[in-house]
Order: structure tokens, then C-alpha cells, then sequence
């Protein structure tokens, strides 16, 4: 009885003991992050379109299906605003959407690159070509209201690789979710008068967050 006591109470401290290291460890790890967070203080990536020229988006129609014919070019504006962190991006890929519908993508519109701290890095997209779409009656009813005022409506998403330094420390490579852009485009040789010589506005997409603390891995590898 006394050596089977003796073996619960035994247990028992193990149990303590293990629980409280793992109770501190994970205490020193919160804090280490924090102390980390606040030396480099980490801001986002900010992802801007400041210009876009729309040569060409018009729809043909067939008996068969509707073709959507387009001449897009983009400048993309890429700002790191970080005092102590550079980062870097690889796989660049550029979507373009009208309403719910893919039409073009454009697979590394840029070579990898580093940019280093308080920098803006500018990229370029374009898109040309044609695409079999199937545009739903509201849809067509939308782009037939949009080509007469002569600017559309065009969603691009970026998709990235990005991994961030942190002095001499670099951390791993993530996809982070894409970035998306919502623009307004004047088409630049619109037929209607009112709209002739509209200039595009410049337009923030949004931001990506940069990795913190992620083991160590090679861009581009599967999810």
C-alpha cells in the first residue's frame, strides 16, 4: 500500500513538474515574441495601382458563345514603410476578373527581388488577348451600362511569395491571401464624349502582413 501511495505521489510530481516547464516555456516564448515584436515593429507590405490604361474590352457575340477581347496594362506600387525589416517577393501573379468571371492571368509579372527597408518597389501587369465568358443577363446588362459610360469595372487579385529579414534573421517563405485591387477604368479610346480624356485614379488594393516567426521554407513549395 505504502509503495503503491508512494508511486501516485511520485506520478503526481512528475506531472506538476512537466506541467509548469511547459508553463514557463511557453511564458518565455510569449515574451520573446513581444520583445522581438516591438524592436522591429513590423508593418504591412501596401500594395497601390497607380496607373491603368484600357485599350481595348469589348464583347462579341456568336451563336455559340460570347468572347471578351481586352488590352489592360497596370503599375503596381509595392511600399515597405518598415525602419528595420526588408522583405522577399517571388511569384508574382496578376488575376483579372470582371464581375465574378476570370479572364486573364499573368503568372510572375516580375522577377524575385529584395526590397529593402523604407522603399516603394513599382511592378507592371498586362493583359492581352481574348476569352471565351459567359456573362449572366444582369452581368451583360452591367457591362452594356458600363461601356456606354465608358469606364469599368475590373477586380485584379495578386497573388505572392513573400518572406521577411529581420537584421540578419529570415524567416520563412509564405503565400499570404491574395491582394485585391477594385478598379475603375476608363476605357482610353471611349466613343462617348463625356468620358473622352478620363483619367484613372489611383487605387489601394490593401495590404500583406509580414511573417513573424515561420520555420524555415523555400517559396513556391506546395501548401
Amino acid at each position: 500500500m505504502l509503495g503503491s501511495r508512494h508511486s501516485r505521489d511520485w506520478c503526481f510530481k512528475c506531472y506538476f513538474c512537466l506541467v509548469a516547464y511547459a508553463t514557463l516555456i511557453f511564458f518565455i516564448f510569449t515574451i520573446s515574441v513581444f520583445i522581438f515584436w516591438l524592436i522591429f515593429l513590423p508593418q504591412e507590405l501596401k500594395f497601390t495601382v497607380t496607373d491603368a490604361s484600357l485599350r481595348k474590352f469589348d464583347l462579341t457575340n456568336t451563336t455559340r458563345n460570347t468572347t471578351l477581347y481586352y488590352n489592360l496594362a497596370l503599375n503596381i506600387s509595392i511600399g515597405n514603410h518598415n525602419k528595420k525589416v526588408g522583405v522577399y517577393l517571388s511569384h508574382i501573379q496578376a488575376m483579372a476578373n470582371y464581375g465574378d468571371k476570370s479572364f486573364a492571368v499573368v503568372n510572375n509579372i516580375s522577377t524575385s527581388f529584395y526590397q529593402g527597408h523604407k522603399s516603394i518597389s513599382n511592378v507592371r501587369a498586362m493583359f492581352e488577348g481574348h476569352q471565351v465568358v459567359v456573362l449572366e443577363e444582369l452581368e451583360l446588362s452591367r457591362f452594356n451600362s458600363e461601356r456606354c459610360a465608358g469606364v469599368y469595372n475590373i477586380d485584379v487579385k495578386l497573388g505572392l511569395w513573400v518572406k521577411a529579414r529581420y537584421g540578419k534573421i529570415e524567416t520563412g517563405c509564405i503565400s499570404p491571401p491574395s491582394v485585391d485591387c477594385q478598379l475603375k477604368i476608363p476605357l482610353s479610346s471611349s466613343p462617348n464624349a463625356r468620358y473622352v480624356g478620363a483619367n484613372f485614379s489611383a487605387t489601394d488594393c490593401g495590404g500583406v502582413a509580414l511573417p513573424l516567426l515561420v520555420p524555415y521554407r523555400a517559396c513556391n513549395q506546395n501548401k
